[in-house]
């Protein structure tokens, strides 16, 4: 699958991730997950080339739809963040992602962000800000936006891990977790990857995006578990 392959596909799943979601959330269930598929959603589609010219050239052409992708994917991080550990069980994690430091954490990379993006120098739009990466300010708002969400990662590793190895839980709810974990765990090696000297090449796209493609597929995957016992437990209700 090609770097520009994965993204296409990466957006038109989160969209339909989140349009599956609509009767649930109309009905009150699952609006936090609906939210951060949304946003998620747009997050994708402004990494995509003609999209980000498109929006970006509504936003003054100065790279704005850069850093509304930026905050949207810390967004996208923190609602994730919060709705999983609660999902996989897990006070610790909960603690490290909104307790106080890790609000700390996301305010300091909010802050971060900001500052090297207003330091840098963009005239023109540039998806990525390729045309750019020649600029230190541009180089440090690249790795900030990478390690909050490297660590909102890194705390779902292990619970999410838990979570699949779990005998008592649905075989449906495990396959998700795995799922979930292999995301989590492909964000922090690249994350990791990032902060050495290695050229990932295609590679810096493919990671990423499988991570993304990942965490749709096992949030699906918990959405019909639940729709399934949903509807189990309406069948039993009947019955009696």
């Amino acid at each position: 699958m090609t770097p520009t392959t994965i993204q296409w596909a990466a957006l038109g799943l989160c969209a339909a991730g989140a349009a599956v979601r609509i009767p649930g959330v109309r009905k009150g269930r699952g609006r936090t997950v609906f939210v951060a598929l949304v946003l998620l959603t747009i997050a994708v589609g402004l990494s995509i080339a003609p999209i980000y010219e498109t929006v970006d050239a509504l936003l003054g052409e100065v790279n704005i739809a850069n850093l509304l992708l930026r905050l949207l994917v810390y967004t996208v991080f923190v609602l994730l963040g919060v709705r999983m550990a609660a999902a996989f069980g897990s006070s610790s994690a909960r603690r490290l992602i909104v307790g106080p430091f890790g609000l700390a954490a996301l305010g300091v990379t909010v802050a971060a962000t900001l500052y090297f993006f207003v330091a840098s120098e963009l005239p023109g739009s540039s998806t990525a800000l390729r045309a750019f990466g020649d600029q230190h300010t541009v180089q440090q708002y690249a790795a900030v936006g990478r390690l909050y969400p490297g660590y909102v990662a890194a705390c779902l590793v292990v619970p999410a891990v838990a979570s699949a190895a779990d005998r008592h839980s649905r075989t449906i709810h495990r396959v998700a977790c795995a799922l979930l974990a292999l995301a989590f765990s492909l964000v922090v090696v690249f994350v990791l990857l990032r902060l050495t000297a290695i050229e990932l090449m295609a590679w810096d796209i493919l990671l990423p995006f499988s991570a993304i493609l990942l965490t749709v597929l096992g949030l699906g995957l918990i959405w019909v578990s639940h729709t399934l016992a949903r509807r189990r437990n309406a069948r039993a209700k009947r019955l009696d």
